[in-house]
């Protein structure tokens, strides 16, 4: 009995705005590593050191057992959106093997396909001057490369907007200027006056 992980992408990911790996896939205490595309066979016993207390304090570990079988069978159940598939690798025929990987690339293009339609939305909101974003994350990015699109005319857009919200300056008339400090000195001249004339 062999149990093995399919996965449509890569986990971990490799960040290079943060220069670290992200996104790792774990289950059941156990990290998996995962190729796109391929099938990654797992162990058939994985043993989980878990800790109830960080302070140092003897005897606070617990060790358990799990099985391949059970950390595939999680990880599909915590994944499966993303397209992530398992089976007994051994037990299953190369027709049985192709559907399970044509099914999983469809269930992750749908699920990339939320992931444009989240972007665009937040794009839209930030046109009207809402909260949201101007530009794709890498993910979003790729999700737009896998299914031959674009992302929104960001420079475009994020100029006609901006025009749109700056204000316009008037230049005031000078005449105007001069009548309206005319009248504010007569004001202070007469108060003066009064003040004056009350000692």
């Amino acid at each position: 009995m062999s149990w093995a992980i399919y996965s449509p992408e890569d986990y971990p990911k490799r960040d290079d705005e943060l220069q670290e790996w992200v996104d790792y896939r774990s289950s059941c205490g156990v990290t998996v590593v995962l190729k796109a595309h391929e099938w990654t066979r797992l162990e058939d016993f994985y043993k989980h050191t878990r800790y109830e207390s960080w302070i140092a304090d003897e005897g606070n570990a617990r060790e358990s057992i799990v099985t391949g079988k059970q950390v595939a069978e999680r990880m599909v159940g915590d994944f499966k959106l993303r397209g992530i598939r398992a089976a007994d690798i051994d037990r299953i025929s190369e027709a049985q093997k192709k559907e399970i990987e044509a099914e999983a690339e469809a269930t992750n293009m749908k699920f990339r396909w939320m992931f444009i339609t989240r972007f665009e939305q937040q794009f839209r909101v930030k046109t009207q001057g809402g909260p949201g974003r101007w530009m794709p994350n890498t993910y979003e990015e790729e999700c737009y490369k896998l299914h031959n699109r674009r992302p929104p005319d960001v420079i475009p857009q994020a100029q006609q907007a901006a025009s749109a919200l700056q204000q316009v300056i008037v230049q005031p008339d000078p005449e105007m200027i001069q009548q309206l400090v005319a009248q504010q000195v007569a004001t202070e001249l007469e108060k003066l006056t009064a003040s004056t004339k009350g000692k």
